[in-house]
């Protein structure tokens, strides 16, 4: 009974972690991985659900089967923040007078794309780049270093084409 227990928590936990991962890689466009992913996830959870549904009348293994789910959301998310699939936009605003920072950003290897632009406070420079997402904590440091003073918008291209990309 208790290894039977252990085996509907852990099959729950890989199979919820398996879907996080199928779906970012749905939302990247990367089809044929996830349904790769997504056939052994439905058979992890069919095996899962088959102990359950079974034996409705032993609330424990219901119980078992929901924390399951619960803690697969913690690892799923844990798993992809840790493999960091994909791009992410940044968008940075700074006073103008930090425009030395594009140069500084170019010289380190990031691709910036700049403008001016007008704020509440007076003129700004606009910086725009699409990074790694595992990039994305040494590119703000990297920014705050300079200017902490900086905004810093992160967003999640869906889909792009060209330009010039930071390959570390």
């Amino acid at each position: 009974m208790f290894l039977e227990l252990l085996f509907i928590f852990f099959a729950r936990v890989i199979d919820v972690s398996l879907g996080t991962i199928r779906m970012i890689l749905i939302i990247r466009g990367d089809r044929i991985p996830a349904a790769i992913i997504g056939f052994f996830e439905i058979m992890v959870y069919t095996v899962a659900l088959g102990l359950v549904v079974g034996s409705l009348n032993n609330p424990v293994k219901l119980v078992v089967f929901c924390c399951g789910f619960a803690m697969g959301v913690l690892v799923g998310s844990f798993i992809e923040e840790k493999l960091a699939l994909g791009y992410r936009g940044v968008q940075v605003i700074v006073d103008r007078d930090h425009c030395d920072l594009v140069d500084a950003l170019r010289e380190a290897g990031y691709p910036v794309t700049c403008w001016e632009a007008t704020g509440k406070a007076g003129p700004k420079t606009v910086l725009h780049m699409v990074v790694k997402r595992n990039m994305i904590k040494a590119v703000s440091d990297y920014i705050y270093e300079r200017d902490p003073g900086a905004f810093v918008v992160l967003m999640e291209p869906k889909q792009f084409r060209g330009g010039y990309i930071k390959k570390k």
